[in-house]
């Protein structure tokens, strides 16, 4: 059900509007948050004493999804879920994120919304943080894959740290040869940021050349995994440099008569947490808060941008976030008073709610109903068959294969079917939703085992109360219904595709 406030009796003209024609497709601009859950963003939570105004700005211009849905907990998947419109877990990743050094995931024969879009005649630049993987070259002119034999489709469980690069003997490699498998080579025209800032190597990446060499290792004081490094690299500069990147782009490719695609994947509120010098101390509460505080300004400057250019009428902007918030700073500011996270029940990594809800909020002046909301749930692997409408493209038959189009709810209509979402987690344990219902198969690594709960969201959106012996006929629909989307190898119409087996591979049935 779609609950729709609407502010201005202005709205109801844009109802009776027509589709815009090719010659207006709007910029889109795509904001991924990084470990931010719903209730971090202060207009969606009483308890968050933390400021955010320009999120709240976003909101009061657009509409505020309040059931969106990561395809999973954690942040390797759910960005391949959201450039590739897949399901992460039909890859080779099973479970767990990429680690230091692994080889690119996203298989060259899925097209990415990158790559879609390019072809439909938008420039597409990408500013931030990568985390599928990169193809490094090593001193004898081989990628790590080609060196260790490696399939590109069968990468094992990569929650398994022995079965992954994270302790690759970087003095192997040669920094000073391009990058491959990384943004430039799945559809972005530009590139510019860092591969994870937690994870080595701590350097910029612009385009596919590393700029500088990283020839010291990280310092032991510096947070994040050892490796090289830089020299001179703070994690302090990272979210101030890349805000004046994605204001750049925006600003030169406002003079173009080609429309744009902007995808801004911000490094915080992640850890390392690091707050430039500007925002310590401004929350009055934590560093992590101060934290928060700068994720919103760097949202803030995007916004100040599209105005300063005049294109923010024909720009669609969508903010929103990789999982739910995670980490001892949380508990500490439960302490102050503020609780970002008291609303669901589980953080990121879990299957729970908290784990996956998370803010989607949807800005387009001329399409959306200023100050709306949209309770209908929805999951970021949507954004590939929603941006493939919004420019006016017929998605091949093979691509998306798990993305529904959207943009009916964008325009403040209802769409004509209720899809499921299937949920993942860190472990490789699973949830399926489909309207009121949830079956959770929760994975137990050591008895590898699955155990199966049932929540209805509508009646206990907390989920405390297990109710799946009370209703085992829905609980039985249910897992028939993720047992089909499985084996068909995707979750909407279309030819049968196939998943990436691995013989490591656990599902519940």
């Amino acid at each position: 059900m779609i609950n729709i406030k609407v502010q201005t009796v202005g709205w109801f003209l844009l109802c009776v509007a027509t589709w815009v024609s090719a010659a207006e497709r709007p910029n889109i601009v795509l904001i991924l948050g990084d470990d931010m859950g719903y209730g971090s963003v202060q207009a969606n939570n009483q308890k968050c004493a933390i400021p955010t105004p320009h999120l709240n700005r976003l909101i009061e211009e657009g509409m505020n999804f309040t059931d969106a849905h990561s395809d999973t907990s954690v942040c390797t998947p759910t960005r391949y879920g959201l450039l590739t419109g897949r399901y992460s877990w039909r890859s080779g990743l099973k479970s767990g994120v990429t680690w230091g050094f692994h080889p690119s995931l996203i298989e060259p024969e899925y097209e990415t919304v990158a790559e879609m879009l390019q072809k439909a005649g938008y420039y597409t630049a990408m500013v931030g943080k990568w985390h599928l993987g990169l193809d490094w070259t090593n001193k004898e002119g081989k990628t790590i894959a080609e060196e260790r034999g490696l399939d590109q489709h069968f990468f094992v469980n990569c929650g398994d740290f022995s079965k992954t690069n994270l302790r690759y003997k970087w003095k192997n490699l040669d920094f000073s040869q391009p990058v491959k498998g990384g943004p430039v080579d799945h559809g972005f025209d530009s590139y510019f940021g860092d591969d994870v800032p937690n994870m080595p190597p701590y350097a910029f990446i612009r385009d596919n050349k590393v700029q500088g060499i990283p020839s010291v290792d990280k310092p032991s004081a510096m947070f994040g995994i050892a490796g090289p490094m830089v020299p001179g690299w703070t994690l302090e500069a990272v979210m101030p440099a890349l805000a004046a990147e994605a204001k750049s782009v925006i600003k030169e490719k406002a003079q173009s008569d080609k429309p744009f695609f902007l995808y801004f994947s911000l490094t915080s509120p992640h850890t390392p947490i690091a707050p430039s010098d500007e925002f310590i101390g401004k929350s009055g509460l934590s560093k992590y808060a101060d934290w928060i505080i700068e994720t919103d300004w760097a949202v803030g400057e995007v916004l100040v941008a599209l105005d300063e250019q005049g294109i923010a009428d024909n720009t669609l902007v969508i903010f929103t976030t990789d999982n739910g918030s995670t980490g001892k700073e949380l508990n500490e500011l439960r302490k102050m008073g503020c609780d970002l996270t008291h609303q669901f029940r589980g953080q990121k990594r879990s299957l729970y709610e908290g784990g996956h809800r998370v803010p989607y909020i949807v800005r387009w002046p001329k399409q959306t109903p200023k100050g709306s909301s949209c309770d209908e749930t929805i999951c970021l692997n949507d954004f590939m068959a929603t941006a493939a409408e919004v420019a006016g493209v017929k998605l091949n038959e093979n691509a998306g294969p798990d993305s529904n189009n959207i943009l009916p709810l964008y325009q403040g209509k209802t769409r004509a079917e209720d899809p499921a979402v299937i949920h993942h987690d860190f472990d490789g344990g699973y949830a399926i939703r489909r309207g009121d219902w949830k079956l959770i198969f929760l994975y137990n690594r050591k008895a590898n085992t699955f155990k199966r709960e049932l929540y209805n969201l509508k009646a206990d959106v907390k989920e405390t109360a297990n109710i799946i012996e009370q209703h085992s006929e829905v609980a039985s629909e249910l897992a028939e219904l993720f047992e089909t989307q499985v084996k068909q190898g995707r979750s909407t119409p279309g030819p049968q595709q196939s998943n990436i087996e691995d013989p490591d591979w656990m599902l519940p049935f």
